[in-house]
C-alpha cells in the first residue's frame, strides 16, 4: 500500500514538473521574439546614425598640420 502511495506522489511531482517545463518553454519563446525586436530596433538606429554622418565630414585623427 505504501509503495502505491509513493508511486502516486512521484507521478504528481512529474506532472507538476512537466507543466513547469512547458511554461518555461513558452516564456523563452516570448523572450526570443522580444529580443529579436530589440535587436532590429538597435540596428535601425545604428543605420540611421551612420547615414547621418558622411565620410568627408568626419573628424580626422592623427597628425595635423
Amino acid at each position: 500500500m505504501r509503495a502505491f502511495i509513493q508511486i502516486r506522489r512521484v507521478v504528481y511531482k512529474e506532472n507538476d514538473l512537466v507543466e513547469q517545463l512547458k511554461q518555461i518553454k513558452e516564456r523563452l519563446g516570448e523572450h526570443d521574439v522580444q529580443l529579436n525586436q530589440i535587436y532590429d530596433a538597435l540596428e535601425n538606429l545604428l543605420d540611421e546614425k551612420a547615414e547621418q554622418r558622411k565620410w568627408e565630414d568626419r573628424d580626422r585623427i592623427g597628425f595635423k598640420r
